[in-house]
């Protein structure tokens, strides 16, 4: 064996050595980044149609496509997903614009990372007799259940304002929002300001319609994606969770009876359930100057009927985390 050919054996096998020692570091660190983005998400989900995204995005697998490991905490209404969120219990919570709004005035330690869903006719004022109530001058001394600091209370006060009835006594009953249902059926209350389905589970019961007046376009509902501000999730793992639900809403509107029958299910409720109100929701990530607005309208309503501190200012765009939604956006248009 001549030097020569010596020499470029043991080159040979140092150069198959370093590669080898090259493929099991990057082994181990790519089985390091996989268990590192496996780490599980939770999430507070309300139990709505609204929630829709993240039930499609978790049964579509859309979640671990974007490598991650998400576990829905279902929860009934938007003030106990929060509730959840502020308590450390999950990561990310649910909620209405409103329910953000209330609770700005106390803490400025989450933020709103995206809008999701938007809808002009999901909150109503509801009673077993509705044409009894048809002109809102009979809502005098009416018993109204009403869920406390949440969208339900803002659209009666709306609502009463737009028609020049806030001066009517009414008696303000404040329910849980699973109570409001059985309150009106053990007449407990006259009428109930709630949102979808209970329109439909209420119509259920009576021959007519439960809706009291026509709200279409009064009020403008959103539902938006919350976190903490001090959070362990990562920017790089948000991004990827908005990707996720992003990826739901492309498939709702793709397929839009797949995605029903898939809500279907996963809210145990049938197709004409949830047809009752489908056509009201417009999914999309979001964080426009409409619900800036929208919020702070809500705001200065809370302040004026007290019922939070006139002196406790809010600047909202504190907890409004449009950055991460841009980056996004720019991710998604290759910028």
């Amino acid at each position: 064996m001549t030097a020569a050919f010596k020499k470029c054996v043991f080159t040979i096998i140092n150069i198959s050595l370093l590669c080898c020692i090259i493929s099991c570091d990057f082994s181990a660190k790519s089985t390091s980044l996989k268990a590192t983005s496996k780490e599980p998400i939770t999430i507070a989900v309300s139990n709505t149609p609204l929630s829709a995204p993240f039930f499609i995005a978790e049964k579509m697998g859309f979640f671990a496509d974007n490598n991650l490991n998400v576990e829905l905490v279902r929860l009934d209404g938007g003030v106990k997903c929060f509730n959840a969120l502020i308590n450390q219990q999950v990561d990310f919570a649910t909620a209405s614009e409103t329910v953000v709004m209330f609770n700005s005035f106390e803490r400025t330690d989450f933020s709103v990372i995206a809008s999701f869903v938007e809808s002009d006719n999901d909150v109503k004022l509801l009673s077993l007799t509705p044409d009894k109530y048809r002109q809102l001058n009979h809502i005098a001394n009416a018993r109204i259940g009403i869920v406390k600091g949440s969208a339900s209370e803002f659209f009666l006060d709306s609502l009463l304002i737009m028609y020049n009835k806030a001066h009517l006594p009414i008696e303000r009953i404040y329910l849980p929002q699973d109570q409001l249902i059985p309150a009106l059926l053990n007449n407990k209350v006259d009428i109930i300001s709630a949102w979808e389905p209970l329109g439909y589970m209420l119509s259920e019961h009576i021959s007519q319609k439960p809706e009291i007046i026509n709200s279409r376009g009064l009020y403008h509902l959103s539902f938006n994606l919350i976190g903490l501000k001090n959070t362990s999730v990562n920017k790089n793992r948000k991004l990827a969770l908005l990707k996720a639900i992003n990826d739901a809403t492309v498939y709702i509107h793709t397929h839009p009876k797949q995605a029903q029958m898939i809500l279907s299910q996963a809210l145990n409720i049938t197709p004409s359930q949830l047809q009752y109100s489908w056509d009201d929701y417009t999914f999309r990530l979001s964080l426009s100057n409409a619900l800036f607005s929208n919020i702070q309208t809500q705001s200065q309503w809370a302040i004026d009927t007290q019922l939070v501190p006139k002196e406790n200012q809010v600047d909202f765009r504190q907890v409004f985390d449009r950055q991460l939604l841009e980056t996004f956006n720019n991710q998604e248009a290759g910028w």
